[in-house]
């Protein structure tokens, strides 16, 4: 693989873009037929070979006249009516909960947010730390990990959802690629995979875990959160009822799924997920660190909830299931420039678990419940927006006629 010119050039792409861009436009005519990465069945394939036409564009200069395209101002007329939402996901919860106005643009608009360097970052990080799993242990290196990254970002780095991530404004008002940014950005997205390798060496994780990895959970959670299957006073509902309970659904996708062999010799699920934002720093009072605590486990419990849901109807069919327990954070970054894996323990016993979900389940019901209210209103300013300077809902409010959505806080 060493000396193979494409494998050369991903050892460079991302190291000394220069060289790399030099080495493509020598070498381009020789590999010009390889075929797309995507087409692979195996990271063995994902590290040798690169889509020839990311390769070769490596350091090509964006066309450009250099003009500002004004657009239009939006109405949410153009939309039609607001649409109820069709499933809840943990993102979208925790949006609506944070700024109703941005889930409002995102989610029931479509209006999409842009991608920028942040979020390329985690995609391609979360796309290497899966496919490291493809390959035998003794071939999880930190050199296969960071090729993987590599591979994934020369694959993807021309794509309509990446290309303007790091274009520049020359002199002369044309637009061309800022190679040195980018190489930056990559050198910092690998050293995020070596704080990961650092802290959990992949080669050690053998058979059967990676249990799963990039899988999709979804349930129907009952709008009663009492009549969930976590609720205890479902357990001893003795009422004789014809009719099916009002349910919404609630999906997403877990990083990764481990085994764990428990002291008692019985076997219990953890999810994993992988945290490219550093670790928050927990210096405050013990009640503010564990209220940051909690509320970073969110998006894991509401999977720990999904599957819980899953495994009763799958017990009520009487499937084997495992029983989830455990909860892992793994941040690839912090203050200290380490990552820092937090964990968590649902209890020891069904019964605690179960309490502990039927919360996540509530505020789920709620915010299901707060939703449709709104968008019984047909109202768009209904939906107020945040304070948070950074949200995506001050940007696109600022797209539309004024007056036409809100624009007071929700915390005035």
């Amino acid at each position: 693989m060493k000396n193979h010119p494409v494998a050369l050039l991903m050892m460079t792409i991302l190291i000394r873009p220069r060289l790399a861009a030099a080495f493509v436009q020598q070498n381009a005519p020789s590999y010009a037929s390889t075929r797309p990465l995507r087409s692979s069945s195996s990271s063995h394939s994902r590290i040798r070979m690169v889509a020839s036409a990311s390769a070769y564009n490596l350091s090509a200069t964006e066309d450009s006249d250099g003009r500002t395209e004004e657009k239009e101002l939006l109405h949410p007329d153009d939309f039609g009516p607001i649409p109820y939402p069709k499933h809840l996901s943990p993102s979208s919860a925790m949006t609506f909960k944070e700024c109703p106005q941005s889930f409002l643009f995102q989610y029931l608009y479509k209006i999409r947010q842009p991608t920028n360097q942040i979020l390329a970052k985690g995609s391609m990080c979360h796309s290497a730390l899966e496919h490291i799993f493809d390959l035998d242990p003794d071939e999880r290196t930190l050199e296969n990990l960071g090729n993987l990254l590599r591979v994934e970002w020369a694959e993807n780095r021309l794509e309509d959802e990446y290309s303007f991530l790091f274009e520049k404004e020359t002199e002369r008002g044309s637009i061309q690629r800022d190679i040195e940014a980018e190489r930056e950005w990559g050198q910092s997205a690998l050293q995020l995979l070596e704080n990961y390798y650092q802290s959990e060496d992949p080669r050690t994780i053998r058979r059967p875990n990676p249990h799963k990895r990039e899988v999709w959970v979804n349930a129907k959670l009952t709008v009663d959160p009492n009549l969930g299957v976590t609720s205890r006073k479902n357990s001893v509902t003795t009422t004789a009822t014809t009719t099916e309970p009002e349910t919404f659904k609630v999906r997403g996708i877990i990083d990764r799924i481990d085994i764990v062999r428990e002291s008692s010799r019985k076997i219990a699920l953890k999810v994993i997920d992988y945290k490219t934002g550093k670790a928050p720093n927990l210096k405050y009072s013990p009640a503010m660190n564990q209220k940051i605590f909690q509320e970073k486990f969110y998006q894991l419990k509401i999977y720990a909830l999904l599957m819980r849901e899953k495994n009763e109807a799958a017990a009520n069919k009487k499937e084997d299931t495992m029983d989830l327990r455990y909860l892992k954070l793994h941040f690839l970054n912090s203050d200290e420039g380490r990552a820092k894996p937090w964990e968590m323990d649902l209890g020891a016993t069904q019964e605690i678990r179960d309490e502990e979900l039927q919360n996540v389940h509530r505020d789920l019901s709620q915010i299901w419940t707060d939703i449709r209210a709104l968008v019984d209103t047909q109202d768009p300013t209904a939906f107020l927006p945040c304070n948070r300077s950074f949200c995506f809902c001050h940007e696109c409010r600022g797209r539309f006629y004024p007056g036409t959505v809100s624009e007071r806080l929700l915390s005035d």
